[in-house]
This record gives C-alpha cells, sequence and structure tokens, in this order.
C-alpha cells in the first residue's frame, strides 16, 4: 500500500471505529437517553468530532505538502501538477483553508439550527457568512484570471521566444554556410594564405620595423600592408580572387618586408647548402622548434646578447670542450696554447671566464694581455665560443632533417650565422625578434617560408 494513503485511511478508520462503538452500545441495550434528552449536546459533540476529523485530514495534507517540498528529487513538473490541484495548493493555500473551516463548522450549524435552538437571526448570520465566503472563494477561482493561467501563458511566451531565437541562429548559420560553400576552394586557400603573410607582415612593419635602421624595410611596405588589408576585409563579404593573389604577391614579393629582411641577413651564411636565403629560413625554423632553454640560447647566439651563465646548465662546459672551443678564440690561443699542459690551468681559467667581473680577474691573474679592452675582447670570444658548442648541440641531425623537409630543402645543412656588422647584423637581430613574436603566438612559420622560396 502507498505510504501517502496510511493516514487517510487511519482517520476513516478512527471514524469507522467510533461508530461502531455507538452502534454496539445500541445493540446491547445501553441506554443512549442523556443524549437523546439534549439534542444540542449531540450536535455540538457531531459538529466537533467532524472538525478535528478536518483538522487531522488538512494537517496531513500540509504534512505532505511540505515533505514534498523540501525533497531535493521533486522536479519542476511536480511542482506544477501540485499547484493544478483542486484546492490550489500550494497556491491560494490559506484562502482554500478558510473556506474549508467555515464549510465544515458552519453547514453543520445550519443542519443541527433547530436542535441548537439558535433563532432565525443567528442561523441568517450564518448562512451569509457561509454564501459570502463561498462565492468569494468559487467566484473569484472562476472569474478572474487564474495565476495558473498566467503562468501557461508566460512559458508559453518564452517558449516561443526561444524559439524564434533558436530559428534567426539557424537561419544565420545556414547563411553563412551558404556563403562558405559559395566560395570556391582556391579562393578559401587564396585567403588563407593572405592571412599567414599579413600576420607577419604586421608584426614586422608596426611593431619591429620602427626599431630598425633606414632602409632596412622596404618604404612600399606599409602601403602594401594596407592594400592586403583591405583586400582580406572585403574578400570576408565578396571574395575577388584576383585581389587576394594580387595583396599576397605584394607581400611576398621583392618589396614585401619578410622577403626584404631574408635578403639583407643572408650574407651572414654565404656557404650555407642550397644558398643564404635556405640557410636563413632553415635556421627560423630550427628556432621555432627547439625547447625553451634551448631557445634562449639560441636567441642569445643571433642577437649577440651579453652573457648569461644561466644559459649553461650546470656541468655542461667541462674542462675538455673548453679546450676545443680554446681554438676558435684568437686571442686566447695566442696566449694560452703554451700553457694548457699546466696542471689545472684550464680549469681555473674556465672558472675564471665564467664569474661576473671575469674581465678583470683575466687583467689582474694572466699577463700577456695589451690592455683590459684585449681582456675583455679576448673573454667575449671565448664566451661565444662556448656557446656555440651548446647552440650546435641542441641543433640534433634528426631535428634538421625534419625541420628542412618541412621547408622542401631535404639534404639542407644547418649552419649558425657569421659575425657580421651594419644591415645584415640588424635584419639577423629583426629575423630574430619576429620568431619570438611567432612562437609566443605558436604560429609555425615552415608554411610561410615554404611559400616564399616556391
Amino acid at each position: 500500500m502507498p505510504s501517502f494513503l496510511i493516514p487517510p485511511l487511519k482517520i476513516l478508520l478512527t471514524g469507522l471505529a467510533a461508530v461502531a462503538v455507538l452502534l454496539t452500545a445500541r445493540l446491547a441495550g445501553l441506554s443512549l437517553g442523556p443524549i437523546h434528552a439534549a439534542p444540542a449536546s449531540l450536535a455540538a459533540v457531531l459538529v466537533f468530532l467532524v472538525g478535528m476529523g478536518f483538522a487531522a485530514f488538512l494537517w496531513w495534507l500540509a504534512s505532505r505538502c511540505f515533505t514534498l517540498l523540501r525533497d531535493p528529487a521533486t522536479t519542476p513538473e511536480q511542482m506544477a501538477a501540485l499547484r493544478d490541484l483542486p484546492l490550489a495548493l500550494p497556491e491560494g493555500t490559506v484562502r482554500a483553508l478558510l473556506a474549508l473551516i467555515v464549510g465544515v463548522i458552519g453547514l453543520p450549524l445550519l443542519l443541527f439550527s433547530q436542535s441548537l435552538a439558535l433563532n432565525d437571526a443567528i442561523a441568517g448570520y450564518v448562512n451569509g457568512i457561509i454564501a459570502g465566503v463561498f462565492g468569494y472563494y468559487f467566484g473569484a477561482r472562476s472569474t478572474s484570471p487564474e495565476a495558473q493561467t498566467t503562468r501557461r501563458l508566460s512559458d508559453a511566451l518564452e517558449g516561443q521566444t526561444r524559439a524564434n531565437e533558436a530559428l534567426r541562429r539557424s537561419e544565420a548559420a545556414a547563411r553563412e554556410a551558404a556563403a562558405q560553400a559559395a566560395q570556391p576552394p582556391l579562393a578559401a586557400d587564396a585567403m588563407a594564405r593572405l592571412e599567414r603573410h599579413l600576420g607577419v607582415a604586421r608584426l614586422l612593419v608596426q611593431r619591429i620595423g620602427p626599431a630598425l635602421p633606414a632602409g632596412l624595410i622596404p618604404p612600399q611596405a606599409e602601403a602594401l600592408l594596407a592594400q592586403a588589408e583591405q583586400a582580406l576585409a572585403a574578400a570576408r563579404t565578396l571574395p575577388d580572387l584576383g585581389a587576394i593573389q594580387a595583396a599576397t604577391a605584394g607581400l611576398t614579393g621583392p618589396d614585401g618586408p619578410l622577403p626584404a629582411l631574408l635578403r639583407a641577413a643572408a650574407p651572414l651564411l654565404p656557404a650555407a647548402m642550397g644558398g643564404p636565403l635556405v640557410g636563413i629560413a632553415l635556421l627560423l625554423g630550427l628556432g621555432w622548434n627547439l625547447g625553451s632553454a634551448a631557445w634562449r640560447r639560441f636567441r642569445a647566439r643571433l642577437l649577440e646578447a651579453p652573457h648569461d651563465p644561466a644559459l649553461f646548465e650546470p656541468g655542461a662546459i667541462t674542462p675538455a670542450s673548453a679546450e676545443l672551443r680554446l681554438a676558435a678564440s684568437p686571442i686566447f690561443a695566442r696566449l694560452f696554447t703554451l700553457r694548457l699542459a699546466e696542471p689545472g690551468f684550464l680549469a681555473a681559467l674556465l672558472d675564471a671566464c665564467l664569474r661576473p667581473d671575469a674581465a678583470e680577474l683575466l687583467w689582474a691573474r694572466y699577463p700577456g694581455f695589451a690592455n683590459p679592452a684585449e681582456a675583455a675582447e679576448g673573454l667575449s670570444e671565448f664566451r661565444s665560443a662556448l656557446l656555440d658548442e651548446r647552440v650546435a648541440a641542441d641543433l640534433a641531425p634528426e631535428l634538421v632533417a625534419r625541420v628542412a623537409q618541412s621547408l622542401g630543402q631535404g639534404g639542407a645543412n644547418a649552419r649558425l650565422p657569421q659575425p657580421g656588422t651594419g644591415q645584415a647584423q640588424a635584419a639577423l637581430h629583426a629575423l630574430t625578434l619576429l620568431l619570438g613574436e611567432m612562437r609566443d603566438s605558436r604560429t609555425d612559420p615552415a608554411p610561410i617560408l615554404r611559400e616564399l622560396a616556391a
């Protein structure tokens, strides 16, 4: 049996038990004279019992209602069904209880008015109260707009609004999909290529270019950039393949900012396999694929940055490796080659060269330098040679082969640029800064460089 039926059954069985007691007493011949002699008392008892029964029923109903409200498993649909009950629970609960109380007390009073010896005035008052309460309750429920109806209308309007908004979104998506489908694949590829080169041109012209020497980026680059911006904006609404290709050709041509920098930096790699431009492109591709620590060393090497001890892991530089790099330092090789056989000399020299005040230590401890400036120059050569060794170790052969393959230059070898001055060195610095920006934005330079080499 469902649990919610138990309380009503208890109330019903309690009433039946009371009636059974009275019937048993009557059948047993027990005298009910006092009760028959006082019909008013009987009516009062009956009214009291009926009121107690309704009070128990209402208490059970309220208990069930609040239990349902407290239950986390109650769904909004169940709450809506609860509002649709005849007593309008929980809406109008107080009004419904008042009507029930008046009905439960008033109707028995009217029925037993003669037994209770009520005069006609009192009976009329009771009748008026009952009529007024019932008329207000049922009349208000039937003639005034119900909250339920208002709520349903509001839900319907809200659902219609959501449906209209979803329809508008689907129509917009369909129009956009149709517009994209109408674009030929060739135009879509041309737009993607223009966007790639346009992003690089923005960085070079607007952010890096103002710090470069005059003339390193062609003066026409700004006009070509503006033309490409206009062509791309127009292509988003009505693609014009000719205009897109013309704008891309301007950025990738001789007056484009990136080709101009590649040409300017090419003299630093004259012996690269495939030509200087291939060597510079391979360097940029390798820099993009390096890890964070290797990238810091690579960037310091290309930018000729001051010595930073953090670029070398502990134990990465040993006396044996330092001896090998000593030959690449002309000043140190002239002064210290004959002293390499001395016990502990190379370890002491390496320790002095990696200290912050290395130039002063070299001038004070090691005779042979013409002046402090020569000591500082020799230190710079030796540190650069040590950094070259670490960067060369970072450029593993398999990495070089993979990057060269992605650029369509299989078999190309990686070479570090030679020291230079003027426009070539400034161009290399600009390309290094550009590569740093592309690493931050996770933009692979391989497609751009491959398209320039095509």
